[in-house]
């Protein structure tokens, strides 16, 4: 695969291959399986049909969402766990680094409820990651909106060091009682919710390397 860094941003007019459309994609949405092999070709052949290439990046992230229209469930959720989950401190891009606060230390305490809060997601909602649009939030200042999309008790902010991290437990009942399926209405809901905000965070980004 071509790849393509910050400061070497391939033009419109150069993505009529799947390779060159990769590298970029892969600089706004993050590299993955479902990106290489659902997004790409998706949208490369939607560039293929046009006589002109997009006139702006932001309209190839536009082509990208309307591509994302026509994916089955499955396919939306494949594509939404390219992403990192909020918290991860290792294995991330220069990008999702500073985005999530990679430049500043985060608390223990922060890290770890953000870790259970990841674990109850995935089992309220099976097949989903957590995504959400940081727009220069810090990790902490996540929690409160991870525990409302839970419809869980907001936890005291800043979190003191002795703070329970792993509330409610992930075999407990009430955990249980919560689950989302992927018939269900709230789950799809939220599976568009997560989708809706990848696109943002990819307009953010064309947004940090100066691109429109």
């Amino acid at each position: 695969m071509t790849t393509t860094s910050e400061d070497s941003i391939l033009s419109l007019s150069s993505l009529a291959s799947a390779p060159a459309l990769e590298s970029l994609l892969v600089l706004l949405f993050e590299p993955s399986t479902a990106l290489r092999n659902l997004l790409v070709p998706s949208v490369l052949l939607r560039l293929t049909a046009r006589s002109e290439p997009p006139a702006s990046y932001n309209e190839l992230i536009d082509i990208c969402q309307e591509v994302s229209s026509d994916w089955t469930w499955d396919e939306k959720a494949e594509f939404i766990s390219g992403h990192p989950m909020i918290g991860e401190v290792k294995g991330l891009s220069k990008l999702s680094g500073k985005e999530q606060g990679n430049s500043t230390v985060t608390p223990k305490v922060v890290l770890d409820r953000l870790a259970h809060l990841n674990e109850l997601y995935c089992t309220i909602y099976p097949d989903l990651r957590y995504i959400t649009f940081v727009n220069g939030r810090s990790r902490a200042a996540i929690i409160p909106e991870f525990e409302s999309i839970l419809n869980l008790p907001l936890s005291p902010q800043p979190l003191p060091d002795d703070f329970p991290t792993a509330q409610p437990p992930l075999d407990s009942e009430e955990v249980k009682s919560r689950v989302k399926l992927p018939e269900s209405e709230e789950w799809k809901k939220e599976c568009e919710r997560g989708l809706g905000d990848v696109w943002l965070i990819g307009r953010a980004r064309l947004r940090g390397l100066g691109l429109q």
